[in-house]
């Protein structure tokens, strides 16, 4: 299994309306791109300077199947907004 986990820091300019706007693009991936086995986005609740702003923590059977979610049009077009609205990523994949 492979985990795959993205934290985004969104530009100040329409935060509240651009982080719905794009929980809601992310959470509709799973019914495009059947490699997902699993994933979670969730908008982060806690003030603090170290926090994020939002998660996205999903599960792949293989690296071809995080392979084959990466260049899905419905991700990379979802990945495209992401760069307009975000000013930091951060991204770790590990095996479970």
């Amino acid at each position: 299994m492979i985990k795959h986990v993205v934290s985004w820091e969104f530009a100040k300019e329409n935060k509240a309306t651009n982080l719905l706007r794009m929980k809601a693009l992310l959470e509709e991936l799973p019914e495009l791109i059947p490699e997902i086995v699993d994933y979670e986005v969730g908008l982060n609740i806690k003030d603090s300077e170290l926090a994020m702003d939002m998660v996205l923590i999903s599960a792949f059977a293989d690296e071809a199947g995080l392979q084959a979610y990466a260049k899905h049009p419905g991700h990379r077009r979802v990945v495209e907004e992401l760069h307009q609205v975000t000013s930091k990523a951060v991204i770790v994949d590990y095996k479970t």
